[in-house]
């Protein structure tokens, strides 16, 4: 997969020699200078005129039907906990019955018509409605921890968008697909504005499938007058002058995502491309950049140290969350993981503190008795 969806980043890192990885360097590269940012933006090479718009769309619009839904399901009378919930009920079961899909995204108006749509469209209608009623809600962005494919050469960096309520000093956390959802994971309010990017993006991908590359462009192009900083943005960009035919134009928008968010998915793209322009130099430099990233980040650690766990190579899984604990200290999961390592090789007293501090980070009730559980079995040993 070469693009990077809403929710989710894919990037195929590539097996290196370790010469390779250890040595390259980042050759000068002078064509970037030739195609500028706002060429790119422009869409000229594909013929579309700078001034094409046709994507702007009001996602949180409301309209006399849905304020009719509102009328019939949540009574102006009573207090915010109870609007929420109301209006909950009102979209999940009594009224809308609405489902979930993950790929349709969706405004808050086409949501409520087509009764269907992701966690965006969700958080889309659940925003309007409950602003509608005079409830304060807002944008909320998940950072989902990463994961790999089971040959470790797909990793998947995943974003989700839930809605936040002000109920009266304490917060309420709404979320249409609790199963991407956890309070251990990294989580903050996001401004209306960054939302639509997201929107639109998700909107320039499904286009992108579907073979419209002058609808894809335009989606693209105002997610990034949204938000220009957002790396995985451009490398969608690039992705689509890659299919369109434009290889330099593509390496220019992979090299603007790796300069403004150092996105490992363009610098993975770059090495792809620089293969087949036949610049094996770029290649390997940008191949050793995907390998390096593969090595440093704890969860794809943790992704080896499980398939060491079930291979019976407690050594190296003790080795492999030794370094990934360091990286990150604050996953439950990763100190569960060493605790085991560490039981499994008899170093009891170091299992247990483990333990300890994996039950110190938990968050509900159902972790921490799991834990608990760990440290009874060490105790009785």
């Amino acid at each position: 997969m070469e693009f990077s969806p809403h929710l989710v980043r894919r990037i195929l890192a590539l097996t290196l020699v370790l010469l390779v990885s250890a040595c390259a360097t980042k050759p000068p590269i002078d064509r970037l200078a030739t195609i500028s940012r706002d060429e790119l933006l422009s869409g000229a090479a594909l013929g579309i005129s700078p001034d094409a718009q046709g994507v702007d769309v009001d996602v949180l619009a409301v309209n006399d039907d849905m304020r009719a839904f509102l009328a019939s399901h949540v009574p102006a009378s009573i207090n915010d906990k109870q609007k929420v919930e109301a209006i909950l009920a009102g979209l999940l079961e009594e009224g809308l019955d609405l489902r979930y899909n993950n790929f349709k995204t969706y405004t808050a108006e086409e949501a409520f018509y087509q009764k269907e749509g992701n966690c965006l469209s969700f958080t889309n209608l659940f925003v309007a409605l409950a602003r509608s009623a005079g409830v304060e809600a807002e944008f909320q962005a998940v950072d989902i921890p990463p994961s790999w494919s089971l040959d470790g050469s797909t990793y998947m960096n995943n974003k989700h968008l839930n809605v936040i309520v002000n109920l009266t000093g304490r917060n309420q956390i709404i979320d249409f697909d609790m199963s991407s959802f956890d309070l251990d994971y990294h989580h903050y309010s996001i401004s209306d504005e960054a939302a639509l990017a997201q929107f639109h993006n998700n909107l320039g991908v499904y286009w992108l499938g579907q073979q419209d590359l002058s609808l894809s462009f335009l989606h693209f192009r105002k997610a990034l007058s949204l938000e220009k900083r957002t790396g995985y943005f451009w490398t969608n960009l690039g992705t689509l002058y890659r299919r369109a035919g434009f290889p330099y134009r593509a390496e220019a928008a992979f090299l603007y995502a790796v300069d403004v968010d150092d996105d490992a998915t363009a610098q993975s793209n770059l090495a792809r491309l620089y293969d087949e322009l036949n610049e094996p130099e770029l290649s390997a430099y940008y191949a050793a950049q995907v390998e390096l990233f593969r090595r440093k980040n704890p969860y794809y650690l943790y992704d080896l140290a499980q398939k060491a766990y079930a291979q019976k190579d407690y050594e190296e899984v003790r080795q492999l969350m030794l370094i990934a604990t360091r990286r990150r200290d604050d996953e439950h999961t990763f100190h569960r993981l060493l605790g085991l390592g560490y039981m499994q090789t008899g170093q009891l007293d170091k299992a247990k503190a483990q333990f300890i501090r994996a039950a110190d980070l938990a968050t509900n009730d159902i972790q921490r008795e799991q834990y608990n559980h760990k440290l009874e079995l060490l105790a009785a040993r």
